[in-house]
């Protein structure tokens, strides 16, 4: 049923268009990602967080394992198997930030030159126009 007090003429505002103006405005914005980017950026996090993790427990299986070893010849169990275990994990944790700040590095570089890239085409676009 219609509003009596709201004039015919008036439409009333529905969820489509709303959702309409809300997708366009992300379109503007650069907000709006295609399900295939989202699938390849997601399979890429979790590429890397396995590369982190498995970078992580070679490090300290080396480690241990190099340890062990001069135990077993320097006949010192289990001191320096526990320190290489120790060193292993420092070794692994550091070579895991490392990797996640060049992560991060690269990620701040693509999305300023995507940015530059929208502002490039926006100025463009702005030069055409009498104002």
């Amino acid at each position: 049923m219609s509003d009596p007090q709201r004039p015919p003429s008036v439409e009333e505002p529905s969820l489509e268009k709303l959702g309409g103006r809300i997708f366009k405005a992300r379109q503007a914005a650069g907000l709006d990602q295609s399900a295939a980017e989202t699938d390849g950026m997601v399979g890429a996090g979790l590429g890397a967080a396995w590369r982190i993790s498995i970078e992580i427990v070679v490090a300290l299986v080396v480690c241990t394992g190099i340890g062990w070893a001069l135990d077993y010849w320097f006949g010192t169990k289990p001191w320096l198997m526990l320190l290489f275990l120790f060193l292993g994990g420092a070794a692994g944790i550091n070579n895991a930030v490392r990797t996640a700040l060049r992560m991060d590095a690269q990620t701040a570089e693509d999305m300023q030159r995507k940015l530059q890239a929208k502002s490039g085409t926006e100025a463009e676009k702005g030069d055409g126009r009498d104002g």
